[in-house]
């Protein structure tokens, strides 16, 4: 198939029909067209479309993706992911490229690492934050202490230009 994103199929594809529904973990070499519901993972190394009718409750794996339908979960594509206009997509998407069409909903985040791999450094940065918050309060004291040793100054002051 030349056009990863054409919905004709070739022989060397495959059609999951409106009617099937599959839960498991879907690995797949030739293109895959699902028209059906799909929960678990996917796993695919060619091209995969999730049509119109498709629904999908899984993360998403192959080389490039067309999504006109459902998909609740992560979008991998180590080449392309397309998001059509009849697309509602609630996961994050990453991919080198990516085309979001006008009028597709899209609730994630996008990625368009060269890597596709999704890094999982996010936790150790929370980590960090963490460690940052607690010298910030301590700061936040010490200019508060400060403050109020600068007025008993000004107090003891005061009394004397006083007397």
């Amino acid at each position: 198939m030349s056009n990863p994103y054409d919905t004709t199929r070739t022989a060397n594809s495959s059609v999951l029909g409106p009617t099937l529904k599959f839960k498991g973990d879907l690995t797949a070499d030739e293109d895959l067209l699902i028209q059906g519901e799909v929960e678990g993972s996917i796993k695919h190394s060619s091209s995969l479309t999730i049509g119109e009718g498709g629904r999908v409750k899984a993360d998403v794996s192959a080389e490039y993706i067309a999504v006109e339908g459902r998909v609740e979960g992560d979008l991998r594509g180590s080449k392309c992911v397309k998001v059509r206009v009849s697309a509602k997509i609630d996961g994050n998407i990453v991919s080198p490229n990516v085309s979001l069409v006008e009028g597709a909903k899209f609730n994630g985040k996008i990625d368009m690492d060269s890597d596709p791999a999704v890094k999982e450094e996010p936790k150790p940065a929370k980590q960090e934050a963490a460690n940052d918050s607690s010298p910030n309060v301590e700061a936040e004291k010490k200019p508060s202490k400060s403050k109020s040793s600068a007025k008993k100054q000004g107090d003891d002051k005061n009394p004397a230009d006083a007397a």
